[in-house]
């Protein structure tokens, strides 16, 4: 797991700058209390270094900062940092008072000038609650399916996940008394029935899950899933609520925007548990009372909860998976107001088991592009599952791939061959052929096909593996070989499946990339174009951006400037959804469309 001692998996950070924080046994005390307020302290005695950390985690838009300074290097540092928006709140803790306040008081953020311990553990923890508050508000929304916590809920969770848990919690809060307790406690007292009762408690559990949702920390996710579905659980036994109930949040205007754009064309899901209030006016009057930056805006959601809300205690919850459709959009008085119903709850569960395999998550966190979560949850599976490293290497064998580290992807396959079940082994010397053939080893990658093909009863892997091998004729300039290779594939193919399946465009993309390599443009472009209607029902495909792009070439060598530039772009706006941004397919794109627009 990549969990590591500078990550805070909570929502706020504390900093302490002061050239004796961590040299007296009293400060030593001190900052163990600071840390049974906000767990994650660091503490600094070097205006420079404790800078260059504040600059170094700003990249984190969820990461906010508490910063505690005495009053020398606080004047000194301030004017450098003041401006940074992860820097939510600033307390000079000093000897001289009235002299700090001359020139603290010209600083927004600077919340108080202290000189009592005991104040500045108050006021801290104010600040602390008042924060958290606000930005367990400002949770995000997912316009449209969103299938990752829906799959998440239908895989079984173990004792093996909890145990991993908790070993990451001691850690995280190895100098936290209070926390540390809270951990034992759910150790052995926790179970399905009092989940609700752990949510709104909001112990280091709560934290760890609001702080990973909103982040989308799919290892701690993955791990917390018992939390969730216990969650779930008991919500059934709840009360229903047949009313309109209100939810206040704070979002950017961006958000807000996209709401507006699907006005009863999509349903919306939260990606945390909503917790509403049957009392409007209450819940507009906390709203009023959060101060509204630049960046948020207050926002209530009235809610036609359609019998799905449910009450616990003097709360009003909803699950995790309640779609909703918006139904209008109107700002009054300061406030957003947004009407929404409940849409269909559990969506994505109905007729639905559990017993799902976590492999179908992390290969799914691939197939939306996510690959680098998809990587930390293979990693986290290779740890758990070790009978099953295998399809962990070879998962992350794809991931390799798919991000153009193909020395590093030919590794992981070769380490699942190693291990890998007589069943899967055609599949896994496929793989190690795509690996050769991406490396431009082209004879190796020839006999790894040759070698899965002999063993391939499937009819379907055989085309798959047909195809492979006439992709590494095709580079290596043996068009005709290619070409038979690409034909028996899609012959295959079409007694097996439909005209709009993936498979037959990908056979016709590499029909047309022969072609067009033997100079046959026209027939190349027919098959180009058979291939994007097989790839029409899904218009971000990254099998419609190699399409693109071989089209693009095409229509360049005609001196067909303009389309050849757009479907460039085209082939670039798929690619920057699946790809990093140094993919080398992507580099090669982006180099042909500025060579186009100076030639234009």
């Amino acid at each position: 797991m990549s969990y590591s001692d500078n990550q805070n998996l909570e929502l706020i950070s504390l900093i302490w700058l002061d050239n004796m924080a961590d040299a007296t046994q009293e400060n030593r005390e001190i900052q163990d209390k600071l840390r049974s307020i906000v767990n994650y302290l660091r503490t600094f005695d070097n205006c420079k270094q404790c800078e260059d950390y504040i600059r170094n985690i700003i990249n984190d838009k969820y990461d906010k900062i508490i910063l505690i300074v005495s009053g020398k290097l606080g004047q000194e540092i301030i004017e450098h940092i003041h401006h940074l928006k992860q820097v939510i709140s600033i307390f000079v803790y000093c000897i001289d008072k009235n002299k700090n306040e001359l020139w603290a008081n010209k600083y927004k953020k600077v919340r108080s000038v202290i000189v009592q311990i005991n104040d500045l553990f108050e006021q801290i923890d104010l600040d602390r609650k008042s924060e958290e508050q606000k930005l367990n508000q400002s949770i995000e929304l997912l316009i449209n399916k969103d299938e990752i916590i829906p799959l998440i809920l239908q895989i079984d969770s173990s004792l093996i996940d909890k145990k991993y848990l908790l070993n990451i919690c001691s850690k995280f809060y190895e100098n936290n008394i209070t926390e540390l307790e809270n951990i034992r406690e759910f150790e052995h007292l926790y179970s399905s029935t009092n989940s609700l009762d752990w949510f709104f408690n909001e112990t280091f559990l709560y934290r760890l899950l609001i702080k990973s949702l909103q982040i989308f920390n799919i290892e701690i996710i993955f791990l917390l899933r018992f939390f969730l579905q216990d969650i779930n659980q008991q919500l059934i036994y709840c009360s229903t609520v047949y009313e309109r109930v209100y939810h206040g949040q704070l979002m950017t205007i961006d958000q807000i925007n996209l709401i507006n754009q699907s006005i009863n064309d999509k349903y919306i899901r939260f990606n945390s548990f909503i917790i509403a209030n049957r009392n409007k006016e209450q819940v507009i009057n906390s709203l009023l009372n959060s101060s509204n930056t630049n960046d948020l805006h207050r926002v209530l959601f009235d809610i036609d909860s359609n019998q799905i809300g449910k009450q616990y205690k003097e709360y009003i919850i909803f699950p995790i998976t309640t779609y909703f459709r918006i139904i209008s959009v109107n700002f009054e008085k300061q406030i957003w107001i947004v009407k929404i119903i409940v849409f269909n709850s559990n969506k994505s569960n109905e007729n639905e088991n559990k017993n799902k395999n976590p492999f179908q998550l992390a290969h799914l966190l691939r197939h939306i592009g996510q690959l680098d979560q998809s990587e930390k949850l293979f990693y986290l599976l290779l740890n758990q599952y070790p009978s099953m490293n295998s399809q962990c290497y070879d998962g992350l064998g794809r991931i390799a791939q798919d991000k153009g580290l193909y020395d590093i992807s030919l590794n992981f396959y070769l380490k699942s061959l190693q291990t890998v079940s007589l069943k899967n082994r055609a599949h896994c010397l496929n793989n190690i052929g795509c690996a050769y053939d991406y490396l431009e080893q082209y004879e190796y990658a020839l006999q790894y096909y040759s070698q899965a093909l002999t063993l391939m009863k499937n009819d379907i892997y055989q085309a798959m593996c047909l195809s492979n091998m006439g992709i590494t004729y095709a580079k290596n300039e043996q068009y005709q070989q290619a070409l038979e290779c690409f034909q028996h594939s899609l012959s295959i193919r079409e007694k097996s499946l439909s005209d709009n399946h993936p498979d037959i465009g990908i056979s016709h993309t590499n029909i047309g990339v022969v072609y067009s390599s033997i100079g046959q443009l026209d027939l190349a472009l027919k098959h180009f174009n058979l291939a994007l209607k097989s790839f029409s029902s899904n218009n971000s495909d990254i099998n419609q951006a190699i399409v693109y792009q071989n089209m693009a070439k095409i229509f360049q060598e005609k001196n067909q400037f303009d389309q050849a530039l757009q479907f460039y772009k085209n082939s670039e706006n798929i690619f920057q959804l699946f790809r990093p941004v140094n993919h080398p397919n992507l580099v090669y794109i982006q180099q042909q469309i500025n060579q186009l627009k100076q030639q234009n």
